[in-house]
């Protein structure tokens, strides 16, 4: 006996193929919209007034203002965990009276969200 050759599963696998490039192309534009160091600068500034500001000499060098008084934070470390389809950042500061501030956030799509 000769087998026949029909296309019984065609649409299925038309319609799995489509899902995997929707599905990879949706991951592409996940990873190509994590925000960078930048944009979490700018989110603590926006989300907690810390403010980040550049000297040749002393580095990076962050302030806070709370109530009209600026407080100068010492950075005392942090991370940047990056995970392909998002991002986690985690630093960690330091106040003139040696209290701990640590802030974290979750962005993905050019957004931050607080942890």
């Amino acid at each position: 006996m000769e087998r026949e050759y029909t296309q019984h599963g065609g649409k299925k696998g038309a319609g799995l193929r489509k899902g995997i490039v929707v599905l990879v192309v949706l991951l592409v534009i996940l990873v190509m919209t994590n925000p960078n160091e930048e944009d979490f600068v700018a989110w603590l500034a926006s989300e907690h007034d810390i403010h980040s500001s550049y000297d040749v000499n002393e580095g990076r060098t962050f302030t806070q203002t709370i109530d009209g008084e600026e407080k100068t934070l010492h950075y005392k470390g942090g991370h940047i965990l990056h995970m392909g389809i998002f991002l986690t950042y985690s630093y960690l500061f330091l106040d003139n009276e040696e209290k701990e501030i640590q802030i974290e956030a979750v962005g993905i799509m050019n957004m931050l969200f607080s942890r």
